[in-house]
C-alpha cells in the first residue's frame, strides 16, 4: 500500500533529547535523528527517556483551538511567513517593522508557542516510565534547554503524527 494511514492513534514511541549529556551523536546522527526520528547514537542507563503519542488530526486541531486558533492574529500570520529565514537578515527586517507590525509578529509567534505547548501537554505519556505532563518538562532547567526540550519534542510529535513512528 503506497498511502500511509495513521494505525493506531496511540501508538507511542521512545525518544530522547540530542543535549541529554547520557546521549552521544555524531552532527550527522544527530541531523538524522532530529529530521527523520532515526537514533543511531548511544544512550547510558540513565539517558532520560521522553515517551510520546501520536496525535490524530482532531488531537492536533483540538492543541490549535486550546492555543487560541480562533483568536490569533491573522496579520502576525503573514509577517511570520515572509520573515527571512537567515537569522541576520530577519533581525533587520523586524527591526524595520512598525510597532503594529510588531505587535502582530510577536502575537502571532505567541500563538505558536501556545501551539507547541498544547501539542505536548496532548502528546507527552510518560518521563522515563513515570507519567508525565507538561509540567515536568516546563521544569527542564536550564532555561535553554527547557525551550530546545521543547523544540525537539514538538519534532518529534510532529513527525510521528504526520509522518508516522518510522519516519521517512
Amino acid at each position: 500500500m503506497a498511502i500511509s494511514f495513521l494505525t493506531d492513534a496511540n501508538s507511542t514511541v521512545d525518544v530522547y533529547l540530542s543535549f541529554d549529556p547520557s546521549i552521544e551523536l555524531s552532527d550527522e546522527q544527530r541531523a538524522a535523528y532530529l529530521s527523520k526520528g532515526i537514533f543511531n547514537g548511544t544512550s547510558k542507563d540513565d539517558a532520560t527517556k521522553f515517551t510520546l503519542k501520536a496525535l490524530s488530526p482532531s488531537e492536533r486541531e483540538q492543541a490549535e483551538i486550546m492555543a487560541g486558533s480562533f483568536t490569533r492574529s491573522e496579520f502576525g500570520r503573514l509577517l511570520w511567513i515572509e520573515a527571512p529565514s537567515d537569522e541576520k537578515e530577519k533581525a533587520k527586517w523586524q527591526h524595520n517593522l512598525s510597532i503594529e507590525e510588531k505587535e502582530a509578529f510577536a502575537s502571532y509567534q505567541a500563538y505558536i508557542n501556545r501551539v507547541y505547548l498544547e501539542m505536548i501537554r496532548a502528546s507527552l505519556v510518560s518521563i522515563d516510565g513515570n507519567p508525565a505532563s507538561l509540567d515536568d518538562v516546563q521544569n527542564i532547567r536550564p532555561e535553554s534547554h527547557r525551550v530546545q526540550a521543547i523544540t525537539e519534542l514538538v519534532l518529534h510529535i510532529q513527525r510521528i503524527s504526520l509522518v508516522g513512528d518510522q519516519g521517512k
